[in-house]
């Protein structure tokens, strides 16, 4: 065991600065919901098809959205997102519930929201068509950066993750340049998906959730405590602590572009699952997530310390119940959603929403 994986095996959170007296708890959930940065006008709920295929049980189609103007001191242009929306077979005037369906990160840069749409990538991840086999109707986007909204780049051209990352690293610096980050753009993101489920005539838009693996299921949380029309949500392996995720002696160095500017100065992750009560969320995390030798088995171990930790927080601030997490040692306790946890979310879910 290494001194720096030893010493934060517990969750170790920066509290925020001492300097200041703490604000009331509303006005600090304002201040912590604030540092998303400013929101650009969301458009009309309104889309393109391009694509309309019959599938067991409904229809899969593909969509395009604009997610906001413009940004002509950039030389930005509109920013639409490409999206699979799968759509059940249905009565004329039924209601259904709804699905945001948010895909994962990492080197699946160039496959975005085929995973979840059940096109591509791993079984496991399928959770957007697993939810339409379920009655839920289903929007796959791709998310800020991925896939189709690559500017400049070839959709159906080879994976290459280091430009990709370099496209990311460019797109997240002209967020900063607006006052704007990486996490407050997918929630506004999904804030407008959302606008464009809750407008459908067969979709239900008090029955709207969302779920998401890895880093989808860290915007879907985040999303959940910014949208109040979010109503349930389940986070595969996805809702971490950033505190501890950029600490001194964390196991690894992170690229910067994920990192929420002012949270160590106000509070943490945690306080954000804890805004989702009454609303009901489910986290889940694999017991071995970083892997089970040396130093990796100290660093999965303080993954689930921290997840435990973060549930706690939350329900001392009151989520009780509304708030369950899943630990689990099926395919090896991995960073993964595999099927034993999969029924488990479903279940969960279909009491939820």
């Amino acid at each position: 065991m290494t001194a720096g994986v030893a010493a934060v095996l517990a969750p170790a959170v920066v509290a925020p600065s001492a300097q200041a007296a703490a604000p009331a708890p509303k006005a600090r959930d304002a201040a912590l919901l604030g540092l998303f940065g400013p929101m650009p006008p969301r458009p009309k709920p309104a889309f393109t098809v391009f694509e309309t295929v019959d599938i067991e049980g409904g229809q899969r189609l593909k969509i395009e959205y604009l997610a906001e103007a413009a940004y002509p001191p950039l030389g930005e242009p509109e920013d639409r997102v490409r999206a699979y929306l799968l759509v059940p077979a249905h009565t004329a005037g039924e209601k259904l519930p709804a699905i945001l369906a948010f895909h994962q990160d990492g080197p699946q840069y160039h496959i975005g929201k085929a995973e979840p749409a059940g096109l591509a990538g791993d079984a496991n991840l399928f959770y957007g068509l697993d939810l339409f086999r379920r009655g839920h109707v289903v929007l796959c986007p791709d998310r800020f950066y991925h896939a189709e909204r690559r500017r400049g780049v070839d959709p159906a051209g080879p994976a290459d993750n280091a430009r990709d990352s370099k496209l990311y690293d460019h797109r997240v610096g002209q967020l900063l340049l607006r006052g704007r980050n990486s996490i407050g753009k997918d929630v506004f993101d999904a804030m407008v998906a959302t606008d464009l489920l809750a407008s459908l005539p067969y979709v239900d838009p008090k029955r709207i959730g969302g779920i998401g693996h890895s880093a989808g299921g860290m915007a879907m949380t985040y999303w959940m405590a910014c949208d109040r029309r979010a109503q349930a949500g389940i986070s595969s392996c996805g809702f971490f602590e950033l505190i501890n995720f950029y600490r001194e002696d964390a196991i690894k160095r992170r690229s910067a572009a994920i990192a929420l500017p002012g949270l160590a100065t106000l509070g943490r992750s945690a306080d954000y699952l804890a805004m989702i009560a009454p609303r009901n969320i489910l986290l889940t995390r694999g017991r071995w997530e970083w892997g089970t030798k040396g130093e990796w088995r100290e660093a999965s171990l303080r993954h689930v310390a921290e997840t435990e930790d973060m549930v706690a927080h939350a329900r001392a601030k009151g989520s009780g119940t509304s708030l369950e997490a899943i630990h689990f040692d099926e395919a090896g306790g991995n960073h993964d959603f595999p099927p034993g946890v999969r029924d488990q979310a479903y279940a969960w879910l279909k009491t939820r929403l």
